[in-house]
């Protein structure tokens, strides 16, 4: 990892797998059909457009409902083809790629008489969409010794291929080891062509030679419903157990899952190889009966919905014995909660929103209680308290700005947005961003650099803008009008700035009124995959007055260098005329460190100046910078950008601000999974240095969402001149902390310290990610009317969090307003 020093300690986990309360993640299940269906195991779509869902019956039927229709019609009747009861009947259902146009869908059923699994081939009539032919082409017949494993989920994946789960073919423990054997098709997710009639040559076992072609993956004991993640394409399979233990699977080409040899990571001691033999791949989470008649795991789907129903990126699945509903979220499994239902099927639409069968006779729509709607979103917390609401995946892009305005008499909260960005379903970059003050003129560095600023005034403005380059020269210059409560958002390269993309220059904007203004950074890099990070905009509203000399100097309490790490310091002049000071680095121990950029500085009027460690030293080092200016100038703004190479592809690039030191701070702190480990998972990290000649005690104290403490707090020593750099859960006296947390920390010393923070996110293909959080110091109080952030991208891959929390010893409420880039109050579905 390299970037705290120390790597991110992987959490000993009993059972394969975190048990976490879900915290405030609640659902509510709202009657689909209430009554009436005779034994149903299956509901989905067709992916056609149409949105209907069909129901699948056990003894043989399947019925259609249109949208905004509670009538159901019967679709396909195979009742006396079907020998169902007990683990048999009609299980799956899937239709082609090419429904729509080729009327193509196909069913898995145990036969009348002697109860062998069909997969079989139907069409749609051409006289009516929702009525299907009788006629019936089978693809396989599959004999079953025994009448339960049947297994029964069919589902196409993006590969266009149709994947087929089989069970193991019943009894108990597997007696004729059918899992392990590649000869037999029991036991295995099979995966066939259907278009060809053949298994693709691309299967594990294509030509026949050690084992039945039509085989994808080897191991599992009865695999009772599978699905692919519609964002990462992700196979993730529910494996019922035998005595001990549920397992939920990622199944790929080739993967053995262990049954009979092992159940879940349990060594079952029945052979036929050793438990420790290689090759084995183990499950993403199981776990026991032991709890509330666990006894079957029913799979289920990774929620990519636009509702808010459920977090996005979630798995939610459940058990078909004690009726509870569980949810998988970067390793840490919870219960959503419990139903009286025996479950033996989830279901998801077209739109991505999901469903609970039982098979009772009714169907459940999954639905988010604390899912708001709507263009405001109201706030109330306590002191030390923080709320955080998410945005979900949705297929159009809406861009806007929020304005945060307070309760009569209530304190402004500190706030922060969390940009995330998908291509292909992966997370390939976040940026954060504090919550902005309202200014009337602000200056940042225009390298490859984006701005929004957002007009939140009843009139227009005019905004006049320059650059300034190297040499202080200024070139550029030029204005435009935003409307009332309108936004713009551009790189600078863009009507209506128009500069070169790589200017080596500061941009610098005027505004008649005061607006608020974001400024990020944008790269391509070498595998096409667009990183981003956001810059600090100097508030340069006052001019000269609104900077103290002699100043106090600035610390940048992370710089990171060698293994593939490098670190660019930009400092950014606020005033125009010339600025001089020096810089000094620390190793953590408080000696002094090499960088090639140590020593004095002198920046022009509006200028900048960019430094950058020499990132190729195979040994990670870090530490902090200190800017100090000279006794008649301000401090520089200064930033520091974290990038790091891994095989000649830059993975990330990270903007970390300077600070002023102080003595109490607090930030918003996340804890989620484990890092470094399973994707999805999320920790803070914090950074302190200690600016003095005298070694420092910094204590630290966790408080909840609630702004009540945790109960977990410890204090940390800083040598004079040194610096401590930590996640959350390395802290000793957080080695506690629960495995799905998020809340407030609060920093505070006897002596000045300076404080940055980071927010580390470990992605689908194993790629580290992090962005800035962002402290708050308590001393700071708001020169603001109101807060906004500035920018808010959502929908084609675009996602977002916004954060608040309270940033000084009071309590908070208020409205938090949405407006799209017009200004017109924008609906936003958020999860809190």
């Amino acid at each position: 990892m390299g970037i705290m020093r120390l790597q991110a300690v992987v959490l000993m986990i009993l059972g394969g797998s975190l048990w976490a309360s879900a915290q405030s993640v609640r659902i509510d299940l709202e009657p689909f059909i209430a009554s009436g269906l005779n034994q149903p195991v299956y509901l989905t779509n067709a992916h056609d457009g149409t949105n209907r869902r069909f129901v699948v019956e056990q003894p043989g039927r399947v019925s259609v409902m249109q949208p905004g229709s509670s009538m159901r019609m019967t679709f396909l009747d195979i009742t006396g083809r079907v020998l169902s009861g007990g683990e048999r009947g009609l299980l799956g259902l899937a239709f082609h790629p090419q429904f729509a146009s080729n009327r193509r869908f196909f069913v898995d059923y145990t036969r009348r008489p002697d109860g062998a699994t069909v997969i079989a081939e139907y069409r749609v009539s051409t006289s009516n969409p929702n009525v299907a032919e009788t006629s019936e082409t089978v693809l396989l017949l599959i004999p079953q010794p025994y009448e339960n494993h049947n297994g029964g989920m069919i589902e196409f994946g993006p590969d266009g291929y149709l994947y087929i789960g089989m069970g193991d073919g019943g009894s108990g423990n597997d007696p004729q080891n059918r899992a392990q054997n590649p000869n037999m098709l029991l036991g295995k997710i099979l995966r066939i062509d259907v278009d060809r009639g053949a298994a693709p040559s691309t299967n594990p076992y294509a030509d026949g030679s050690a084992g039945r072609p039509e085989i994808y993956a080897i191991g599992l004991r009865n695999p009772w419903r599978f699905s692919f993640d519609r964002a990462t394409g992700q196979l993730y399979v529910g494996d019922v157990g035998q005595d001990e233990r549920e397992e939920v699977d990622i199944v790929t080409a080739g993967g053995n899952y262990g049954w009979r040899v092992l159940e879940g990571t349990r060594c079952t001691n029945l052979g036929p190889a050793s438990c420790s033999a290689p090759g084995f791949i183990a499950p993403i989470a199981e776990y026991d009966h032991s709890s509330n008649g666990r006894c079957s795991i029913t799979g289920g789907y990774v929620y990519r919905g636009a509702q808010q129903s459920l977090p996005y990126g979630a798995y939610v699945y459940g058990d078909y014995c004690s009726g509870e509903i569980f949810m998988l979220r970067a390793g840490v499994q919870s219960v959503l909660t419990g139903t009286p239902l025996s479950i033996t099927s989830f279901g998801e639409d077209e739109s991505g929103e999901l469903y609970v069968v039982g098979q009772g006779g009714s169907v459940f729509r999954i639905k988010n209680p604390d899912a708001d709607t709507g263009s405001t979103r109201g706030f109330e917390f306590a002191d030390l308290g923080s709320v955080s609401m998410r945005t979900a995946g949705q297929p159009n892009l809406a861009l806007g700005y929020a304005r945060i305005q307070t309760s009569s008499g209530a304190a402004l909260p500190a706030g922060m947005a969390v940009f995330g960005y998908r291509q292909n379903g992966i997370l390939v970059s976040e940026a954060s961003a504090p919550a902005m003050p309202l200014i009337s003129s602000g200056r940042i560095d225009a390298l490859n650099t984006a701005i929004a600023i957002a007009n939140p005034n009843a009139q227009a403005v005019t905004l006049n803008f320059y650059f300034t380059g190297v040499a202080g020269n200024n070139f550029g210059q030029g204005s435009t009008i935003l409307p009332p409560n309108s936004q713009v958002a551009a790189f600078l390269d863009q009507p209506p700035f128009g500069a070169n993309r790589e200017s080596q220059a500061t941009f610098t904007f005027i505004s008649a009124l005061p607006v608020s203004a974001l400024a990020l950074r944008g790269i391509t890099n070498e595998r096409g995959d667009f990183l981003m990070t956001t810059l600090s905009v100097v508030d340069i509203s006052n001019g000269p007055d609104a900077f103290s000399v002699p100043a106090p100097a600035q610390t940048i309490a992370q710089f990171v260098d060698g293994g593939g790490w490098a670190t660019e310091i930009v400092l950014i002049n606020p005033l125009n005329k010339a600025i001089s000071g020096s810089i000094q680095a620390f190793n953590p121990d408080g000696q002094p460190a090499f960088v090639p950029f140590a020593g004095p500085y002198t920046i022009p009027a509006a200028g900048f100046l960019r430094f950058r460690t020499a990132g190729t030293g195979v040994n990670v080092r870090s530490g902090s910078i200190r800017i100090t200016p000279s006794a008649d100038s301000p401090a520089p703004s200064s930033t520091a950008i974290l990038s790091f190479r891994n095989n000649g592809i830059t993975i990330l690039q990270t903007a970390i601000p300077g600070v002023a030191s102080g003595t109490a701070f607090r930030l918003f702190v996340e804890n989620l999974g484990t890092l470094n480990s399973v994707p999805g998972s999320i920790q803070t990290a914090i950074a302190v240095a200690n600016p003095t000649s005298n070694p420092a005690s910094v204590a630290l104290e966790l408080y909840g969402n609630d702004g009540a403490p945790v109960g977990l707090r410890d204090s940390i020593a800083i040598p004079a001149n040194g610096q401590i750099a930590v996640f959350l859960n390395q802290i000793p006296g957080f080695s506690r902390l629960p495995p799905s947390f998020q809340g407030v920390l609060r920093i505070s010393s006897a002596s000045t310290v300076a404080v940055n923070a980071l927010r580390a996110h470990y992605n689908e293909r194993g790629d580290f990610l992090i962005s800035p959080t962002l402290p708050v110091s308590e001393a700071e109080l708001p020169n603001s009317s109101e807060l906004l952030f500035p920018h808010f991208a959502i929908g084609g891959g675009c996602e977002m969090q916004f954060v608040l929390f309270s940033g000084r010893a009071t309590a908070s409420s208020g409205t938090i307003y949405f407006f799209d880039q017009n200004g017109t109050p924008l609906s936003l579905a958020l999860r809190r």
